[in-house]
């Protein structure tokens, strides 16, 4: 199986996800290989043609090979998937994209992709609910099968010492903007602590200089000094730690449509609070947590300040069980081998 997607030149979530996958299969199934090339398409210019044109002329040597898993997030992917097709080899898709993606929300490019999407074998969807969002072909079959959190984020433990007291620990984390949510955290702790909710809360990574200068003056403006804490971008273990030592993930992002941070959360002990993304809504659906309609920072602190901290922390402690347990490598692994062999079968 080669997967095929990703630009390491942007590295993100994404490449993360191919990384992790191609390991895992490699490590969990003897009925399959896989390999990861990369298809370099992100941000295309001028300057990344020739990294692409060699993506294109590497399909060339796919003699020998059964599968080829694309992973969508790029018009030019859906080109890469054209040409698959003209040569004979059986490709099954996974979107990486969302509603609020150009390539969604401009009609004639749903249309587009909509059409090259026709020439695909199978869709591997990340979740059932994916169709509900995008615009995918009626005609091709499609199977949810799961994303691969990282190792570390399901062998550490969780929430090893619970937070103790009545005092919320919350945490945001990831690219800092307007559109990730992260003035909505510092909205949130103001509202928490209006209503006599003792916090304290972090802001974990890293924006443009403009957005941190605004976010530093959204902290001083809101009296939050002295309880809203800004870190430096964190590296994956460090980050997970972070997690595990939260009580709240503040994720009211608009942008994201399935955000692994939220789910990597979940695996820590710690209780998502998020948008109504339809990816996030089918997470908490599943594990618990909070969804604020239209990412309202009041309805969010409605929620938070009804609840028992208590009971919050326990609930969180037996969620991260089930995630551990749903998307351990090996029933990743088990799902996405059943899904290729369901593409492999149906042929054409």
């Amino acid at each position: 199986m080669i997967v095929l997607g990703g630009s390491p030149h942007h590295p993100g979530g994404l490449e993360g996800f191919c990384e992790r996958a191609t390991t895992a299969i490699n490590r969990h199934t003897t009925g399959w290989t896989a390999e990861w090339w990369p298809s370099d398409t992100a941000y295309a210019g001028v300057g990344r043609l020739p990294a692409i044109y060699r993506a294109w002329r590497r399909l060339d040597q796919l003699d020998g090979v059964a599968l080829v898993w694309l992973q969508w997030s790029t018009l030019l992917d859906l080109m890469l998937l054209r040409r698959l097709r003209t040569l004979g080899v059986p490709v099954m898709v996974t979107p990486h994209l969302g509603a609020n993606s150009r390539l969604q929300r401009v009609p004639v490019l749903r249309a587009l992709c909509l059409r090259l999407l026709g020439h695909a074998d199978r869709l591997a969807l990340l979740f059932p609910e994916q169709d509900a969002e995008i615009a995918l072909p009626a005609a091709v079959p499609r199977t949810p099968v799961r994303t691969f959190l990282p190792e570390i984020a399901l062998a550490s433990p969780a929430r090893p010492n619970p937070n103790p007291g009545t005092t919320l620990h919350l945490i945001h984390a990831g690219r800092l903007s307007h559109g990730k949510g992260t003035f909505r955290m510092v909205a949130l702790c103001a509202a928490l602590r209006a209503r006599g909710l003792p916090v304290e809360g972090r802001i974990v990574g890293r924006g443009d200089p403009a957005t941190m200068a605004a976010l530093v003056r959204a902290i001083g403006d809101a009296g939050l000094g002295d309880t809203l804490t800004l870190i430096d971008w964190l590296d994956e273990a460090a980050l997970i730690a972070a997690l595990a030592d939260a009580d709240i993930l503040v994720h009211l992002s608009e942008l994201d449509s399935y955000p692994l941070i939220v789910l990597e959360a979940l695996a820590a002990g710690t209780v998502p609070v998020v948008a109504d993304m339809i990816g996030a809504c089918a997470m908490v659906a599943r594990y618990g947590g909070f969804v604020s309609d239209g990412s309202s920072v009041a309805a969010a602190a409605d929620w938070l300040a009804a609840q028992d901290p208590v009971r919050l922390r326990h609930d969180a402690a037996a969620a991260a069980m089930r995630v551990r347990q749903d998307h351990s490598w090996t029933a990743c692994v088990d799902r996405l081998v059943e899904t290729a062999n369901l593409t492999m079968s149906a042929g054409r």
